[in-house]
């Protein structure tokens, strides 16, 4: 069960879990993929989530209704030096349970920043940010861009579990490769760093498909037994029209098929 996921991670470290999705691939459904994911959890499961949009296009920070005049993770690293921490950009949101620090284009100007910030540390940035509100959520969840910058590293940083998300085809799957190979670096300055998962998003049943997927697993790369399947022309449509009206997929089409494979992968993670 998960609430048992959740007291195990509490009687070990007695602070949230960290969850990454990313690639560096663009465009394979990393954010549609974790902002469901938070509801899911949320809603079903009762779990405290604090969901950081560190992707600069911010568009799971639009889809969660972003208040951008309070703040977003551009100013964690901007201005770390004079105090700010997440306190000061931590938003909440439509749903209770879920918590946001939003991002922006200033991402831009932040990772060059800290990148030019030759006095101070630059690795535990988003770690000292987080310090004093780890206690107040279950699970923390981060949606990434898919670049490798300083904020990103950051990220990994104080990430436990990273979910890479690919499509099955040929330049999502080599921004695999050169994921895991950043994830291996990152262990040096955060050994509990693990993989947790790769996540084929946009899946078909084919010979072409299937060689991927085996592909990872001679790899030894961990590969999740859930999916979440090609959408149709119908419910492409209800993802849009879901995302303008900012709804989960839950929330506006329960029973298409991505939406069951969503929660397929939410119990997965997580245990049912």
């Amino acid at each position: 069960m998960y609430i048992n996921y959740i007291l195990a991670i509490r009687e070990e470290i007695f602070m949230m879990k960290t969850i990454s999705f990313i690639n560096l691939k663009g465009g394979v459904g990393k954010t549609l993929i974790s902002t469901n994911l938070a509801y899911a959890l949320a809603e079903s499961w009762g779990v405290r989530v604090l969901f950081i949009d560190n992707d600069k296009q911010g568009n799971a920070s639009t889809w969660f209704g972003a208040d951008q005049n309070i703040g977003t993770i551009a100013n964690i690293f901007l201005d770390y030096t004079d105090g700010v921490t997440a306190k000061d950009v931590i938003q909440s949101t439509r749903y209770e349970k879920i918590d946001l620090i939003a991002a922006d284009i200033g991402l831009i100007d932040a990772n060059l920043s800290v990148t030019q910030d030759s006095q101070h540390r630059q690795d535990d940035i988003l770690k000292n940010a987080l310090a004093d509100v780890r206690d107040q959520y279950d699970l923390c969840i981060i949606d990434n861009p898919p670049d490798i910058n300083m904020s990103v590293f950051n990220s990994l940083v104080i990430t436990d579990d990273v979910v890479i998300v690919t499509f099955p085809e040929y330049d999502s799957v080599c921004g695999v490769y050169k994921m895991v190979e950043q994830c291996t670096k990152a262990k040096i300055f955060n050994p509990a760093l693990t993989i947790r998962g790769i996540l084929f998003n946009e899946y078909l049943s084919s010979l072409d498909v299937w060689n991927y997927a085996d592909e990872m697993k001679k790899a030894k790369f961990p590969v999740f037994r859930s999916h979440i399947r090609y959408a149709t022309r119908n419910t492409k449509k209800a993802m849009g029209v879901a995302r303008t009206q900012k709804l989960s997929m839950f929330e506006y089409c329960p029973q298409s098929g991505v939406t069951r494979d969503l929660m397929k992968f939410a119990e997965e993670i997580f245990g049912k």
